[in-house]
């Protein structure tokens, strides 16, 4: 619920990722597959997708190719 209110984004998409990392290790373990190795890349996953979210430092996406370097539109 707090998550809903917040204005950011970022952080939603955190929590989103995070949850759905827990989710999939729990699906395994309900299907019989040992999840002590998945239990412990879901958390590394979170927390280094957490401390990105912290630093500030956003994946590099790629670039439109029909932009310039100083944001104009070729046409």
């Amino acid at each position: 619920m707090v998550l809903s209110r917040s204005s950011h984004g970022r952080l939603q998409a955190w929590a989103g990722r995070a949850v759905a990392a827990f989710l999939i290790v729990y699906l395994l373990g309900a299907f019989g597959v040992p999840t002590q190795i998945p239990y412990i890349a879901a958390v590394l996953a979170v927390l280094v997708d957490g401390v990105r979210l912290i630093v500030g430092r956003d994946p590099p996406r790629p670039r439109d190719h029909a932009r310039t370097d100083r944001g104009e539109t070729i046409h």
